[in-house]
């Protein structure tokens, strides 16, 4: 069978750390899930003068990592067809080349943030922003909440916010769970202080999102009818808004843009706040957006 046939597999960056015990059992799910391969990644570059010193990265330290995470995949899941890899690439950057042959791409990170903490960690940033294909960042498992389970996704009517959904259908049909879609508007388009017609321009802008959404969800709920769809359109913050819908839930999904020149080198402020702050894995899937020549 030509390789091009073959099923594109669920890639997980691994490490000796907690968070990518949670990474890794995430991905687990989602390979069994949805019945693909789990392709088990472990990345590092190699010190430059190996006499020198310790060897902490070389191959041979670092294959009991992958052979740890090869074998609960098979203990949880006997069935799953589980490949491994080790990288002398940065995790980042084996990660994203990774990406270009994956179904979706797992990534760890450190426990979930204060509002005044620092940035979430380097490598789930990078990856998520500059992946060819959808990025999960799991923290730790979510605590789904029996009356509010499910799927969330942010739309906005935007071709990023498209994928978005199609991406978010998929996981509702493939987890067997509802999917609440929640569409912010920002706060200022009700502001008194704002000029009228300002004020009227930025209601008209938002009124046309929200149909876009509308048509949207419209679209996939036909094709999906099985999945139970509430739609939630709120004026409020869109970071605070989307993590206050991912509590309790079991995934959240974002869109992100990206540039056909330069693929997505920095996420947008809300997919970053919502990364750093959301009490669920999140999912970052990118569109690809062409520039006018």
């Amino acid at each position: 069978m030509p390789s091009t046939l073959l099923p594109q597999p669920v890639v997980v960056g691994v490490t000796d750390g907690q968070t990518s015990r949670v990474a890794l059992d995430w991905a687990i799910d989602e390979a069994t899930t949805r019945r693909l391969p789990l392709h088990i990644l472990h990345a590092g570059p190699r010190p430059p003068n190996p006499r020198l010193g310790s060897h902490p990265r070389t191959s041979e330290s670092r294959a009991p990592v992958i052979a740890r995470a090869a074998r609960r995949a098979r203990g949880l899941t006997p069935w799953l067809e589980v490949t491994t890899e080790v990288s002398t690439s940065t995790p980042s950057l084996a990660l994203v080349d990774s990406s270009r042959r994956a179904a979706c791409v797992i990534v760890g990170a450190h426990g979930r943030r204060p509002v005044v903490s620092g940035m979430l960690g380097s490598t789930s940033v990078e990856v998520a922003a500059r992946a060819a294909c959808p990025v999960v960042v799991v923290r730790q498992l979510p605590e789904v909440e029996s009356w509010r389970p499910g799927v969330v996704v942010g739309a906005d009517g935007s071709e990023a916010s498209a994928e978005a959904l199609r991406y978010a259908f998929a996981q509702a049909v493939d987890r067997e769970l509802p999917l609440k879609v929640v569409h912010v508007w920002p706060p200022r388009v009700t502001r008194a202080f704002l000029a009228p017609a300002l004020r009227a321009s930025l209601a008209t802008i938002a009124a046309s999102d929200e149909a876009l959404v509308a048509e949207e969800v419209a679209r996939w709920a036909e094709k999906y009818p099985e999945v139970k769809v509430h739609r939630h359109v709120l004026r409020a913050n869109p970071v605070k808004a989307l993590v206050d819908h991912s509590r309790g839930a079991e995934l959240l999904v974002l869109g992100c843009r990206v540039r056909a020149e330069a693929r997505g080198i920095v996420l947008g402020s809300v997919s970053q706040g919502v990364l750093q702050h959301a009490h669920c894995p999140v999912a970052v899937v990118p569109a690809l957006v062409r520039t006018a020549e």
